[in-house]
């Protein structure tokens, strides 16, 4: 079972505060912590604690963060042979309210450098992958030009397209696996996501550019998931949010996982509701993900 995570790596500056700050509004945070993140990172990490054979490829600066950034990785097992140093290492400002809600803004650093070059480089690591798990924070074309090698080769393709823009029919139509949040999904079908029903219907006019299987998450109302024969919603754990950072993360590596495992596409749903209901109730984003023997223990 191994996964091959193409994607960003950030130093997370998070600041706890009692409610997200509106346009031209200044607020105290109440808390301060430095937490390593990034969606390919976090889903690296994610699924190496779940029990999968990660290798990662991506950028991190020659500074401190960047350090940090690899000793994390390593800790929770993911290989790191991929990994290239090069100017400073991405970063993410978030607001966590005391309600669990976040915002974020990306700055690219060495995210934005990831070439072509570099996949050809670590090309092995995807030939020698069952599951290639990407994102959209590193240079789109690079994303399309690995989401294309990784079909060509036969591998199992799952794109979490965060954060949101609109994508290409040729680039979707190599995706095996879609999972959008309601926003993200509201961007590329062109259609209102405010309900389930709503993103049921985006999501079947969104089959019809290419992917074989698409999974919305809908927060509190757990998942949608969606193909040609089938709509099945996955219901929610019931849990008290303190954080929801890197639960779209966690859900998407979980089901990378689940389907590396042989679990069917409904089975890899409700494992991955699991992971991501476990991390809501836990502080920062890399931080908050559960290993296997956690998800198991847990009832809900």
């Amino acid at each position: 079972m191994k996964i091959a995570v193409v994607g960003s790596i950030n130093m997370d500056l998070v600041s706890h505060v009692h409610h997200l700050p509106k346009a031209g509004e200044t607020i105290a945070s109440h808390d301060f912590m430095l937490i390593p993140g990034g969606k390919g990172a976090n889903q690296a990490v994610a699924a190496a604690r779940l029990g999968a054979h990660v290798s990662m490829i991506g950028m991190v600066g020659e500074d401190e963060n960047g350090t940090i950034m690899l000793a994390g990785m390593t800790e929770a097992q993911v290989h790191v042979e991929g990994i290239k140093r090069e100017g400073t290492t991405g970063m993410a400002f978030i607001n966590v309210s005391d309600d669990g809600e976040n915002n974020i803004v990306l700055v690219p650093g060495a995210n934005a450098q990831v070439s072509i070059e570099h996949i050809d480089e670590n090309l092995s690591i995807i030939e020698q992958s069952d599951v290639v798990l990407l994102q959209l924070e590193i240079p789109l074309h690079v994303v399309e030009y690995v989401v294309k090698k990784a079909a060509a080769l036969g591998k199992l393709v799952i794109l979490n397209p965060a954060p949101a823009r609109a994508l290409s029919q040729e680039l979707l139509q190599h995706v095996h696996t879609l999972t959008p949040n309601e926003t993200e999904l509201a961007i590329l079908s062109g259609l209102p996501v405010t309900t389930p029903e709503e993103a049921g219907e985006a999501a079947r006019k969104l089959l019809a550019s290419g992917p074989r299987r698409i999974i919305v998450t809908l927060g509190e109302k757990g998942a949608l998931l969606v193909t040609e024969e089938k709509t099945v919603h996955v219901p929610a754990c019931r849990v008290e949010p303190v954080d929801t950072t890197a639960a779209g993360d966690s859900f998407t590596a979980a089901f990378a996982v689940g389907m590396a495992k042989g679990m069917s596409d409904v089975e890899a749903a409700g494992f991955a509701s699991k992971v991501a209901a476990i991390v809501v109730t836990r502080r920062g984003a890399q931080p908050s993900l559960p290993t296997l023997a956690e998800v198991e223990a847990h009832s809900f």
